[in-house]
C-alpha cells in the first residue's frame, strides 16, 4: 500500500463504475448472463481463481463484497481476504482449511456452542481430534500441545 492508511481509506472507496463517492451497494441472488457460454466461462474463471468483479451467484456476494474485500486486502497487506455471511461461518473456514486427517486442535473449553459441536461432531467424522483445554490455565495449554496439534483455538472472551 503505497499510501498511508488515512490516505487509502479517504480515497479508495470511490465506486468506479457508479462513477459516486462511494461504491454502490448491490444486493442479488440470481445474476444474469447473456448466454449460457458466457456462464460457463465465468465460473472457469472463478474455479482458476482469476479475478472477476463479480460473482455467479448471489449468496457468493456481490460487486460490493468483492470491492471490499480488495479494500481490506490492500489495507491490511493480505495474501487474500473472504467473507463470510457470518461469525461462525468464519470459525468453520479457519478451522476446516488448516485441519487435516490425523491432525490435532486444541481448543478453548469455553468456546461458542455451535463452535464445540463443530469440534465434537464434524471433526470427529474427518479424524479431527478436538482436545480442551482450561482458558484459565496457561499450564493446561502448554500440556495439550503435542507434535500433532495442528491449531491453538482461543476465544476470548470466552462463551
Amino acid at each position: 500500500m503505497p499510501k498511508s492508511p488515512k490516505t487509502f481509506l479517504k480515497h479508495a472507496a470511490k465506486g468506479i463504475q457508479s462513477r459516486s463517492v462511494n461504491p454502490a451497494i448491490i444486493r442479488a441472488s440470481t445474476i444474469l448472463f447473456k448466454t449460457i457460454q458466457e456462464l460457463r466461462k465465468h465460473q472457469k474463471d472463478i474455479a482458476k481463481g482469476k479475478s472477476v468483479a463479480f460473482w455467479d451467484y448471489g449468496r457468493q456476494g456481490s460487486q460490493t463484497t468483492i470491492q471490499l474485500q480488495n479494500l481490506l486486502k490492500k489495507l491490511e497487506l493480505a495474501h487474500h481476504v473472504f467473507l463470510t455471511q457470518t461469525g461462525f461461518a468464519s470459525v468453520a473456514l479457519a478451522i476446516m482449511s488448516v485441519c487435516r486427517p490425523g491432525d490435532e486442535i486444541v481448543i478453548s473449553d469455553c468456546v461458542y456452542r455451535p463452535t464445540r459441536k463443530l469440534v465434537n461432531q464434524l471433526l470427529v467424522e474427518f479424524n479431527i481430534k478436538g482436545i480442551w483445554y482450561d482458558p484459565n490455565s496457561f499450564e493446561d495449554l502448554k500440556n495439550k500441545v503435542t507434535k500433532k496439534t495442528k491449531l491453538i483455538y482461543v476465544e476470548n472472551p470466552g462463551s
